[in-house]
């Protein structure tokens, strides 16, 4: 951790992304089994924080869909100060993304409206997974079957 801040120290300005940060700022006290890594890591991103809170070069951003496992200390004000909630998509949305996925897909016949009421609760990365596995399996059908792939 304390690596990845010298270095931005030096190559500011920059971002730090840290995808899933509930992995290594999870509330202290609550990993089990692990000797107390985990609480010193979220100490040393605690103490890392607080060392940048002067530096407006250097812009943290953490994104998780755990926010309630967060260590509370993280979000005092000085450290994540901003917190946004991208909600799930909805329904037209879903088609949106659905229509992103596929434009380049020949899906006659495929009805992305059903499948947009279908797959409520699902993410825009859900969708994509979906959309690629389906033009995979339906590229191995037509493999398989010796038919000509439409163009």
């Amino acid at each position: 951790m304390r690596e990845l801040f010298v270095k931005a120290r030096q190559v500011a300005p920059c971002v730090i992304f840290i995808d899933e940060i509930d992995t290594v700022a999870a509330a202290r006290g609550s990993h089990v089994g692990d000797s107390g890594v985990g609480d010193r890591v979220i100490g040393q991103l605690l103490a890392e924080l607080d060392g940048i809170t002067d530096a407006t070069n250097i812009i943290l951003i953490g994104a998780t869909n755990r926010p309630e496992s967060l260590d509370p200390a993280l979000l005092r004000s000085g450290r994540l100060d901003l917190q946004l909630k991208v909600n799930l998509p909805d329904m037209e949305s879903r088609l949106a993304i659905l229509q992103v996925h596929n434009q380049d897909r020949p899906i006659e016949g495929v009805d992305l409206d059903s499948i947009a009421v279908q797959t409520e609760g699902w993410n825009g990365a859900d969708l994509a997974l979906l959309s690629n596995q389906a033009a995979k399996t339906s590229n191995s059908a037509v493999s398989s079957s010796g038919e000509r792939r439409p163009h």
